[in-house]
């Protein structure tokens, strides 16, 4: 079965006249100055994951903060989440907070505009992130 969440995704940016790169993880663009991925899972084409990767540079200073702002977001938002994402770079652990939409779709008749919704949502979380910091 070919990717549903991804061919929703690009429908709605060529529409939109938004430009995509495809990666080995999956499709990213840019939209109002904010960096998108939408994972590509080949074994489940009917998962829609739309993110913001790396809101927020988490360091050793920040990272109570920044945990407990992913918490205070994921209460308030249902499909949105935030996570603290820890990874390994030229030796080193390294972390970000990721915030992510996600979405069951059923295949049949998803609409493109899931992506705009998710869009939408994704920068309203984000933002709300930020403020949440200060």
């Amino acid at each position: 079965m070919k990717s549903v969440a991804k061919n929703l995704l690009l429908e709605y940016l060529k529409a939109n006249g938004i430009a995509a790169k495809r990666s080995k993880v999956g499709v990213n663009f840019v939209y109002e100055g904010w960096n998108f991925l939408l994972w590509n899972d080949a074994d489940d084409p009917l998962f829609f994951r739309l993110a913001l990767p790396g809101i927020l540079d988490v360091t050793d200073e920040n990272y109570a903060r920044a945990l407990m702002a992913c918490n205070t977001l994921n209460w308030n938002y249902k499909v949105v989440k935030a996570s603290l994402y820890e990874y390994e770079e030229a030796g080193k652990r390294q972390a970000s907070v990721w915030v992510c939409f996600e979405q069951m779709l059923d295949g049949s008749s998803d609409d493109p505009e899931i992506v705009a919704r998710a869009v939408a949502a994704l920068t309203d979380a984000a933002e709300q992130f930020q403020n949440i910091l200060e």
